[in-house]
């Protein structure tokens, strides 16, 4: 009876036990696809949201932690942006459980997630280094209404980290990291064809998440990730491949002891999926609502296509996209936006022919540009033969050829002889030397110019000139007899040549066959004197009239326009070009320096602008060739313009010390390349307030010399910018390429008008493909692309750091005293530079980026400002060298480029953190439910694009974000 009462007792247990068990499986089940439920509503979320190219995912991350050993936790948000009148509307798609939406707003910036979640919300770790996640739990009733479940979720977005599989390269010197040097124009891009080896992101410095590692490679990171690539296969599997052993300890705050260790779990992963992307035109304030959204024009598509409409294309799509980026060009003559678009394509194409629409557009390419400009008038004789007296004048013309860009050029030159000196010579009241009748008849005249038309020209003129070589060439002569009267006739000494009073002599430049250059507004020549017999140094025979295009203008209002000095402005400047004195202010085949009246009189600190031309100075920044011996000066007016004297003691040409830069290369390997197209802006040179002053609101006042001519106030070293309150003028510009990565004229520094806007209405396809197709396709790959709008500080620093290499001759110029013998500009040293750091390489920029965030264009990005609200991309104040720095423009766009080309402002991998419960269903006047089972899983989950329609659009009815991996934590 014991027996038979023991064994029915256990069989109760054990039916027992299996009820339970039964049931416990079942709650546990229940559990699991509730948390699947909560995946899937993020995934609906994202199917729903980001099938198209033009959605956002920004991040709220709150102040302040929870717990003081650890950082903050982000929310996520889709973010949509939509026309509205003038702006732009956005709307919200939290990426977090909610119990409420958040409303939209003209401002982008991501909602308080806190007033979202509502009461008794759902707390989970899903980073150990982070706060707990605080969520909304969403209820599961059943078909009765009672709750038997609940789930609550996080996003966790994964294109905020470093791709592991692709960042980081050992292509430097000793196996380090390298970063592309100049001549390749694309800093931020492995130039090698698209391949699994040569990753077009591996120039990413993922070295720079080891916190011993700055701008130069320390330890060997980066070695351990590349060599471990093949091992990583899940989301953890990063550390282990990248050879850190368990046990990896884990600090107070979260974080592994290893810093390393813990920055390569922070901010890098190993499972990012690559996809294509159709870059898609912002909807971003500034521009126009007639194209956010639509597909971004792609450069090299445009390059391919016959010039003139190209240019057309380009000019028309800003137009459409930026009605008011045309008023940048201030006092500029002609068609500012095909002007933009001629110099965009002659920089990038493979040939060293410019585009040219006489009176609408010139494109800068191979050719060189008139940087002196000599008319030598000589009395040479007074011959008397045949009963006759006549005036034997010759009249030679010179020209300065600069090459200023980093290409050697190859060339026929033309020079227009195009003059209005007259004379008054016997009983002819009147003789005009430019004359095509006079120069040109055999009977008067022997000649080298040749009549094309009803104009006179010179000869062709051979041209070869290195990067960056000056060259004075004799352009033609003409030697006039000119019939005076009779034998008996005296001419008295000196002859009188006077000048037009209405200013109609000039120049115009053919570079095999194409005119390239001329003197829009003429240039002014002062009344002369020619000595006859007498010739001495003072009273000689011969007067050269000459000028030196881009510099010195005389308006007519009387006012010296004095302007840098750069030749490129000689086709927009409306003034007349002022005479210079010659020989005193004569430099011939160097840089120029006004040396006899202006510079030598100068003090050693002042070296007023219109006495030299120094690059340094320009807007862009730039280089100062040397400027050889001073041995050929002189006052002698007898000397000949191409006297061997002028030729000896000649610096050599430095090609990295070149003003202009080409690629050539046939393609546009990035859209930031359009940062090196010049920029012909014309406004008058006032100054504002001091970069990296006190913020007192004092500001440089303009000074004058007798001649009301503007000059550098002691505070600035550098040609101004473009103030808030500078006038346009037609008379005053050069030195200016579009800043696309570096601090933006003022007056531009708003949307709409700012240069990197560029950047939200064109790309540059798959730019290292060999297929033409695809680099003149409508998508782009994005494979380790960062989003900034949701990296930490670490992985932004990745993408900036690394020592600047677009300039091989960045140097410092300690002084701003010049050195006189050699050199006539302050003297330099070499400088290797890396980007800004106030610790660590790039710090500044990450900060700057965190702190400037949400961004929707490319054009905010550019604009990011540090906490003292100075800009921090290409700004000599974020180094302590400071104003003394001296680079050029693609140098201080470099850490801009960088980051741009490897980063996004969206995503498509994420992952998702979920809890799930099953419920016991409530009863009547029960409290907090009972909790019968729990599942914690995280998804990875990947937005595959997936196969595109023909036009590049995603196929919304195949679209559908895949999970690639699953856990439970």
């Amino acid at each position: 009876m014991a027996s038979m009462i023991i064994l029915a007792v256990g069989l109760l247990v054990i039916v027992g036990i299996e009820r339970k068990t039964a049931r416990s499986y079942a709650d546990a089940k229940r559990a699991e696809l509730t948390a699947r439920a909560g995946m899937e509503e993020v995934r609906a979320l994202l199917r729903a949201e980001t099938a198209n190219d033009d959605f956002l995912i920004i991040a709220h991350t709150p102040h302040t932690s929870e717990d003081q050993d650890r950082e903050p936790l982000p929310s996520l948000y889709i973010a949509r942006g939509e026309p509205s009148g003038d702006s732009v509307s956005h709307r919200y798609l939290p990426l977090f459980s909610t119990a409420s939406q958040p409303d939209t707003s003209s401002t982008l910036a991501a909602p308080d997630s806190e007033t979202l979640i509502g009461e008794d919300p759902a707390q989970f770790r899903p980073l150990p280094w982070a706060d707990a996640a605080r969520v909304a739990w969403v209820p599961v009733e059943d078909k009765e209404g009672r709750l038997v479940g609940r789930y609550a979720y996080w996003v966790e977005d994964l294109q905020g980290k470093i791709d592991a599989r692709s960042a980081g390269n050992t292509d430097g010197g000793d196996g380090g990291h390298a970063r592309n040097a100049w001549p390749f124009p694309a800093p931020g891009l492995n130039p090698e064809p698209l391949s699994e080896d040569e990753l077009k992101l591996d120039r990413v410095a993922i070295h720079a998440l080891d916190p011993a590692s700055g701008d130069r490679p320390a330890g060997d990171l980066t070695k351990r990730i590349i060599d471990g690539r093949d091992r990583m296969i899940s989301p953890g599997s990063l550390l282990a491949a990248a050879g850190y052993q368990a046990p990896l300890e884990r600090g107070e705050n979260g974080l592994l002891n290893d810093p390393a260790a813990a920055a390569l779990e922070k901010n890098a992963s190993p499972i990012l999926r690559a996809y294509k992307e159709r870059p898609t035109v912002p909807f971003a304030e500034g521009i126009s609502s007639d194209i956010a959204g639509e597909p971004k024009l792609n450069l090299n598509r445009l390059l391919a296509r016959p010039r003139n409409s190209a240019i057309d294309d380009f000019a028309d799509w800003i137009d459409r996209g930026l009605p008011d980026f045309a008023n940048r060009k201030g006092g500029f003559p002609e068609d500012y936006l095909r002007t933009l678009a001629a110099n965009a394509f002659d920089y990038a194409d493979a040939d060293n022919e410019p585009t040219l629409r006489e009176g609408v557009y010139r494109g800068l390419d191979g050719y060189p540009l008139v940087s002196e400009y000599m008319l030598a008038l000589k009395w040479e004789n007074v011959d008397r033969r045949d009963g006759r007296t006549y005036a034997v004048i010759s009249v030679a013309m010179f020209i300065e050829l600069w090459n200023m860009t980093d290409q050697p050029v190859e060339g026929v030159a033309q020079i227009s002889y195009d003059t209005r000196y007259s004379m008054s010579i016997g009983a002819i009241p009147d003789i005009n030397i430019g004359d095509p009748e006079l120069v040109m008849d055999p009977e008067t005249s022997t000649t080298d110019f040749v009549r094309l038309g009803d104009e006179l020209w010179s000869p062709q003129i051979p041209v070869s000139l290195r990067p960056n070589e000056f060259r004075v060439f004799k352009a033609g002569e003409a030697v006039l007899r000119i019939d005076a009267g009779p034998a008996s006739l005296f001419i008295p000494s000196p002859l009188e040549v006077l000048n037009d009073d209405n200013v109609t002599s000039g120049y115009r430049l053919r570079w095999n066959g194409e005119v390239v250059d001329h003197a829009r507004g003429k240039q002014r020549r002062y009344d002369q004197q020619l000595h006859y017999p007498g010739n001495n140094a003072t009273n000689s025979s011969q007067k050269v009239s000459a000028t030196i295009p881009g510099h010195s203008y005389k308006p007519k209002t009387e006012i010296f326009a004095n302007n840098m000095g750069d030749p490129r402005m000689s086709a927009y400047i409306t003034a007349p070009q002022d005479a210079n004195s010659w020989p005193q202010n004569y430099s011939p085949n160097r840089r120029t320096v006004r040396w006899g009246s202006i510079y030598s009189e100068d003090s050693a600190t002042k070296r007023r602008h219109y006495g030299r031309v120094l690059p340094a100075e320009w807007p862009d920044g730039g280089h100062n060739s040397a400027y050889g011996s001073n041995a050929f000066f002189t006052t002698d007016r007898r000397m000949r313009p191409d006297d061997p004297r002028f030729f000896a003691g000649l610096p050599t040409p430095i090609r990295e010390q070149a003003p202009m830069r080409l690629s050539n290369l046939g393609r546009f390997y990035s859209a930031t390349e359009l940062g090196r197209v010049y920029d012909p802006v014309m406004w008058y040179p006032t100054y504002g307030d001091i970069p990296g002053s006190s913020g007192s609101g004092a500001r440089d006042t303009a000074t004058h010399n007798a001649a009301n001519t503007p000059t550098l106030p002691a505070s600035r070293i550098s040609w101004p910018d473009v103030e808030r309150n500078s006038p346009a003028n037609p008379s005053y510009g050069g030195g200016n390429t579009l800043r696309i990565g570096r601090p933006e004229h003022p007056r531009f520094e708003e949307p709409g008008l700012h240069a990197a806007h560029l950047l939200d209405l064109f790309h540059a396809g798959e730019s290292t493909s060999r297929d033409d197709a695809e680099r003149e396709g409508d998508l782009v790959e994005i494979r380790g692309h960062v989003n900034v709008n949701t990296a930490d500080r670490d992985a932004l620093r990745a993408l900036a750091a690394g020592m600047l290499a677009q300039d091989p001759a960045l140097c410092i110029a300690p002084s701003k005293n010049h050195q006189t013998s050699t050199l006539m500009a302050p003297l330099t040293a070499p400088l290797e530079l890396g980007t800004p750091t106030r610790s660590q390489a790039a710090d500044r920029i990450a900060e700057a980026i965190i702190r400037s965030r949400p961004f929707a264009s490319a054009a905010e990005l550019a604009s990011a400002r540090d906490d003292s609200d100075r800009p921090v991309f290409g700004n000599r104040e974020m180094y302590t060298q400071g104003q003394n720095l001296q680079w050029t423009d693609s140098a201080a766009e470099e850490a801009f480029a960088r980051v741009y080309e490897a980063s996004t402002f969206r995503s498509r991998n994420f992952r998702v953190w979920v809890i799930g419960q099953a419920l016991a269903p409530p009863r009547f006047g029960s409290g907090d439910p009972e909790v019968l089972a729990e599942s914690r899983k995280v998804f990875t989950l990947f937005a595959d694009p997936g196969e595109r329609a023909e036009d590049g659009s995603i196929d919304a009815s195949n679209y559908r974000p895949i999970v690639t991996y699953e856990n439970d934590f």
